[in-house]
Formats: C-alpha cells, structure tokens, sequence
C-alpha cells in the first residue's frame, strides 16, 4: 500500500504527517531545509515563510532555511510572512513589485504549497492518497484558490480537501465511542470551531486506520460535524497590535521605524509568545539609530486584547456554534471533551475565558500543533466525514423591478457531496431573450469579522476588525458570467418554462450544473464547475 499524508497549511507553521503501518501511529515528517528542529520540545514543524530570491525566474527560499539565511531580517519587500491571510483577504492586497515581476498573496501561498508537495520524500506513484486542510473561517476565494493550485499538481486524482477543525477532531485519538468534542482551532490567522460527533464503532474512533472504510457517506465510520463557525482573526492580529502599541509608547512613527519594522514584528511575536509563561517581557529595537526597550506585561496585552475587540469575537464564534447545536438538539452537558489546537488557543487569557463557558469538560491541549495534520491522516485512510456547509447560496435572478435578487437552492447546513441533484426550472425574463446566466451568490448571515489591509515598508499588513460584522449577499462568480451562460435557440418567451439545471455538490465543495432546454431537449451545459463553496 502506498503512503497516506496530511498536510496542514496554516498561517504561522505548517504540518506534514504521515501514517507508520508499521508503528499503526501518525508521525510528523520532518523535511530537511524546511522543517525547523530548534526546539526539542516541539514538533519538527514548517515555518510559514517565502523569500523570493529571483522575482523573474520564480525562485524562492521557504520555511526555516528563510530564518537561517537571514532572510526574515532582511531589508527589502522579498519576504512573505502570513500570506494565508492575504488569500482571504477582501479586497486583495495589491501585488509587490519584486524584480519588475508582480507577486501577490496567492501568488506566495501558491509556491508554498507545490513547495511543500514536491519537497516530500516520496515518489508521486508511491503516494496513495493526499489530504489538505482548509479553515471554516475562509471565504469562498480560498477554497477556489486552494483547488487550482491542486489543479496544477501531478497528485490531482489523490488529493482530498477537509475542514481544518474537523480534522482536528479526528487527530485528536478521542476514543470514546459516539463522543461530542468542541474542537477549538486558534491559530495565525483564523478561529475556527466545531462541533463533532465522533463514530459509534470503537474500532475506527481515535486513529485507527488499518483498513479504508467509507467514502465519507454517513455510517458507523463517519464523524458528523453538528456545528461550525469561524472568524478571521488571531495570533498575526495580537502581533500588529502589539507592535502599534510599542511604537506608540515608543513615541515613533511606522514611517519613523522604516525598515525595521520586520524584524520588531518578529520581536513583538515572540513576546506574545513569552507571555503565555512570564508575566512580563522586554521588546527592545531601533529606530534612526537609537536603541529603545519597552517593558510588557501579561496584563497589559490582555487588556490591548480586550480594547481591539478579540474577546470580543472570541466570545460570539463560541455563542454562534453553542446556538447551532442547540437547534440539533445539543447541549453544552452533553459535550465530552475540549480540544485546543493552535498556539493562540494556549495563551492563559483565552483558556480561561473558554473556561467560562465549559467548567466540568476535559480540556486537551496535548496536540496543538499536529492534531489538523494527523486527522487529515483519517480521512486520507478513509474514514468517513459528514459535513455540512455553514452557509446559503442563492442564484441571481431578475425581479419584476428589473432588479438582481437570488433565490436560495442550496440551504445552509447542506451536507455535501449531495447523492441527488436540486432542480431548478427557469424561464426568461423578457421576450426575446437570448441567454440565461447562472450567478451564485453567498448568503452570510453572519458575515467573519473584516481584514483591514495596510501596507508598512512594503509588505501588506493583516489586522482583523474584530468587533464589525453585517448580514451580506456575495456575488461568487459574477466576474467570470460570460463563461456561465446558456444560449437559448429560438429565444425565449415570458412565462413559458425554457431550462432545467440540476445542481451538485462534490466532495471538493465545488457548486456543478446541468443545464437542459427543455423545448429542444438539448444539453446546453454539462457538469460545469461554477464555483466553490465555503
């Protein structure tokens, strides 16, 4: 049998994992030049950097051999730290300009990523089977992105795509049959939490994976995800804060720090980092050639915390997924275990603020950096995930009014992929018609907390608005309608039903359509991918 792999992206490190037969355990793969070995008590994880070396030949330096050359230190606009965040952002950040050559977020994220999968230590026809993570938290762009650079991969047919806390719910080897665990995933750049139902065979729950069992339909092997929710908030956030607040007891400027803004960023990161044990740290750098050093306290970034609104949100993502399960007909009672996944998950002031809300559950915190990897190890293997989407999508119709509206065909908490087709009959909206577009809009009740995007010595700077959020309809595809269009001949008449789409959801979240003219009985779009669902 081939090798089942894992591999966690995320915003600050990265996870490989791969499943032992020998040993029937998961291990992290430790990759030489990119996985970072400094500290023994932790993981041989993947630092989530890229230095581009040559803009125009594409050659880049990642993960710890951009710390070890120096080159997170370096002053220039070369280096990509947190781009995951940039792949989400809305709007876009603008593209660096790196050797004459535009290198954007995705851009960065996309080299990363076909890094990591050519880097492994593995021929491609020794790989059975490839699983990557992806956030609760993330918009509809990430998922799309995230297929077309496993679009560009010669592993294509063996790539599977699962939720980030889903997986960790499975990594996590809770061996209680039938358990409910709240999987809480604070990491770089996203909260993510959810709510799983682990299965009801003991056999096949907390990691075994002797044999495959299932395509992930419900059934004894399956975990079923009650509830889910995200916002796009976290460690990278604490540290843009962090450093705007020492600079302004610092008494200087963004402009004033100029190029020395990288590596106080990495300053202020391993201070926050500090805090999580020491009750206070110094953060000591230069600006305009003169040294400055600035004392934090725990208390002092908690209450920074709290001004910025991440309590806040940290609060409203746990009341949202509490309520869910309340409509399914769970409780807080009835939940087995708390599994904390991420390095902003350990921070005291966030443990103990979950601790408000859950005082008699056991509390994990033994796996915060492997737990995604390792799970996306079980579904590699075959076991079984049930999931469902956290939103609606409507597709774009005209009104009587002559305005675009959307009708919901695919309702939020849809399991996916779907075993039948949702059929939609549609007729034209004028006499005379030519063309009927498929525009699928996102319907966020709830919609994530913003990105403010800011640029600071030319690299683009993340900082969630925690405390913003507004009810939205997202237009998914309307820049690419051209390529959404059935032709209608002869042309169509109001009121008379002319088109029948039947509507799918694969395995990879992606909406397909089938559309038929149902006057000439001709197949005008066949299975088409028109977007990819969050």
């Amino acid at each position: 049998m081939g090798h089942k792999l894992g591999i966690d992206f995320g915003t600050t490190n990265s996870v490989i994992a791969r499943w032992d037969d020998e040993k029937q355990d998961s291990e992290v793969v430790l990759i030489d030049g990119l996985s970072d070995t400094s500290d023994k008590n932790l993981p041989p994880v993947v630092p989530s950097l890229l230095y581009v070396n040559d803009g125009k030949a594409r050659t880049i330096t990642c993960g710890v051999k951009v710390r070890q050359s120096g080159f997170d230190n370096q002053k220039n606009n070369r280096l990509f730290r947190n781009f995951k965040r940039g792949i989400v952002a809305t709007p876009a950040p603008e593209p660096r300009k790196i050797d004459d050559t535009d290198w954007a977020d995705r851009d960065a994220g996309r080299a990363f990523v076909k890094h990591l999968i050519h880097s492994l230590p593995y021929k491609n026809e020794d790989i059975e089977q490839l699983v990557l993570t992806a956030p609760v938290a993330s918009f509809e762009g990430y998922l799309a992105w995230l297929n077309s650079v496993i679009d560009e991969v010669s592993l294509l047919d063996k790539i599977r795509v699962v939720d980030e806390s889903t997986a960790a719910a499975l990594g996590y080897a809770v061996t209680k049959p039938g358990a409910v665990v709240l999987v809480f995933d604070f990491g770089g750049g996203t909260l993510d939490l959810s709510l799983v139902q682990l299965p009801e065979n003991r056999e096949k729950t907390g990691g075994v994976l002797k044999r495959l069992v299932g395509s992930g339909k419900a059934g004894q092997h399956t975990a079923k995800v009650i509830a889910k929710a995200g916002r796009i908030i976290g460690g990278s956030d604490i540290d843009q804060w962090l450093l705007a607040d020492v600079l302004k007891r610092a008494g200087i400027t963004t402009e004033q720090l100029g190029t020395e803004y990288a590596r106080l960023l990495t300053r202020c990161e391993h201070a926050k980092i500090a805090l999580s044990t020491d009750t206070s740290v110094k953060i000591e750098f230069s600006a305009q050639d003169k040294p400055h050093s600035i004392t934090v306290t725990r208390e002092e970034l908690e209450a920074l915390l709290e001004a910025n609104g991440f309590y806040t949100a940290l609060r409203r993502v746990v009341d949202k997924v509490m309520h869910i399960a309340r409509q399914r007909g769970i409780f807080k009672e009835d939940i087995h275990y708390v599994l904390l996944v991420g390095g902003t998950s350990l921070m005291p002031s966030v443990q103990s603020t979950l601790g408000q809300y859950f005082t008699d559950m056991a509390v994990r915190a033994d796996k915060p950096f492997t737990a995604v990897a390792e799970g996306a190890l079980q579904v590699a293997a075959g076991y079984g995930v049930e999931d469902y989407l956290i939103h609606s999508y409507g597709l774009r119709y005209l009104s009587e009014e002559g305005k675009h509206e959307y009708d919901e065909i695919i309702p939020m908490g849809s399991r996916y992929p779907t075993d039948n087709p949702v059929e939609v009959v549609l007729s034209a909206s004028r006499d005379g018609q030519t063309e009927i577009e498929f525009v699928i809009g996102e319907i966020d009740t709830d919609a994530v907390a913003m990105v403010e995007v800011k640029y600071e010595d030319g690299q683009a700077v993340f900082v969630a608005q925690a405390s913003q959020g507004e009810q939205q309809i997202i237009p998914l595809n309307s820049a690419d309608v051209i390529k959404y269009l059935a032709t209608l001949d002869p042309v169509g008449k109001v009121g008379d039903d002319r088109l029948k789409a039947e509507f799918l959801i694969d395995d990879r979240r992606q909406l397909r359509v089938t559309v038929s003219d149902l006057q000439t009985g001709k197949t005008l779009v066949k299975d088409v991918a028109l977007v990819t669902l969050r």
